[in-house]
């Protein structure tokens, strides 16, 4: 087994692999960096082990011998380590553009992928983006991409328990503590089914009685109604914070935000979702109001097309915030769309129009 140089296509980045598999590995390190099947390290593609003569760059071909300067590279290495690491900047534009350029100079300082990625993974913003990511001696528990397929995993185990917009609030505090308990997403699971089984095999009027107690007290504490379930209960039973998040009417906020994404299908910002809870959306009337305002949503926009209007799509945050507060302006604009519906109507029967659309008139036979 032996550490072999392997050169992007273009030859501006170099990393090493071996070149043959271990005992329990059916490719080598070498075969799976070409395939690209190495999270990270994607930009390998169809690498070659063979230095090249000249490096490409964004005005022309560089010898390979001629110092790089960072007028060769910048412009150029930062797109590249876009392709590399596609995930970062998606994941915080304004964080990952400050890694991507951590990146792009560890590369121009070195010339190597490997100190690039040390760089870069020494910033502020890495340790923010990726949090727990690093044991206590510096070294890495997985790699980023694996980072965010975990954490993404446990929103989903969370989703499963009809607990998505508590997952959603609260993953990167979940995940983090998960990681430095060497929690795996399927144990995080276990302990969630586990918990859910416990209290769907209580009996039905024990149930009711703690679900009473705990919407009473909440309630009580809030001064408005609090609904508690067994989602809420499986909530509490894995979270000391949830108690906390309940008396600051964050769980409440969770579980409207889960419903208005289920019954839309749009996303929602927690900002959002406190405006509409302050107009009156509650829990229990959070499905019904949504629906409508989707339907109205889908028919408004439907309108707009029709009559050429500037705004054609309308969503249903706008038309459910409208329910809870009232914009005149938005009132206004969309009632204009049902008066020239009505007067397209009135014109199919009959009526004269002006070039305006309004209806002056029947016309004559």
């Amino acid at each position: 087994m032996a550490q072999v140089t392997v050169y992007t296509k273009d030859g501006r980045f170099s990393t090493t692999a071996n070149d043959k598999a271990r005992p329990n590995e059916k490719r080598s390190e070498l075969e799976r960096l070409l395939a690209g099947d190495i999270p990270g390290r994607e930009g390998y593609v169809g690498g070659t082990l063979t230095a090249p003569s000249s490096i490409s760059s964004g005005g022309g071909e560089i010898a390979a011998s001629t110092p790089l300067k960072e007028e060769d590279l910048s412009p150029y290495s930062r797109e590249q380590a876009k392709v590399l690491l596609p995930y970062i900047t998606k994941l915080d534009p304004v964080r990952g553009e400050k890694l991507i350029d951590a990146y792009t100079q560890g590369f121009i300082d070195t010339g190597k992928a490997e100190f690039a990625l040390a760089n870069m993974r020494s910033t502020v913003e890495y340790s923010e983006m990726f949090e727990g990511i690093k044991r206590n001696d510096g070294s890495l528990r997985m790699t980023e991409a694996q980072y965010l397929q975990n954490k993404e995993a446990v929103v989903i185990h969370l989703n499963e328990y009809s607990l998505g917009g508590y997952g959603k609030e609260n993953i990167d505090v979940i995940f983090p503590k998960l990681l430095a308990n060497n929690v795996s997403p399927d144990e995080f699971r276990q302990r969630v089914q586990a918990v859910s089984n416990t209290i769907e095999q209580l009996p039905q009027d024990q149930k009711s009685q703690v679900l009473g107690q705990y919407s009473e007290y909440y309630s009580n504490q809030l001064g408005e109604t609090v609904v508690v379930d067994d989602a809420t209960l499986v909530a509490l039973a894995i979270d000391p914070d949830v108690n906390a998040q309940i008396l600051a009417k964050r769980l409440n906020v969770s579980q409207i935000s889960a419903t208005f994404e289920r019954v839309t299908g749009e996303d929602i910002d927690f900002d959002s979702i406190q405006r509409l809870v302050s107009g009156g959306i509650t829990a229990q009337r959070a499905a019904s109001e949504f629906e409508t305002a989707a339907a109205r949503a889908m028919t408004a926009s439907r309108l707009a097309r029709r009559f050429n209007r500037e705004q054609q799509d309308y969503t249903a945050l706008e038309f459910a915030e409208m329910g809870a507060a009232p914009d005149t302006d938005f009132a206004e604009q969309v009632g204009s769309l049902g008066a020239q519906t009505e007067s397209a109507s009135s014109a199919q029967v009959g009526a004269r129009r002006t070039q305006e659309g309004a209806v002056t008139g029947l016309t004559e036979g």
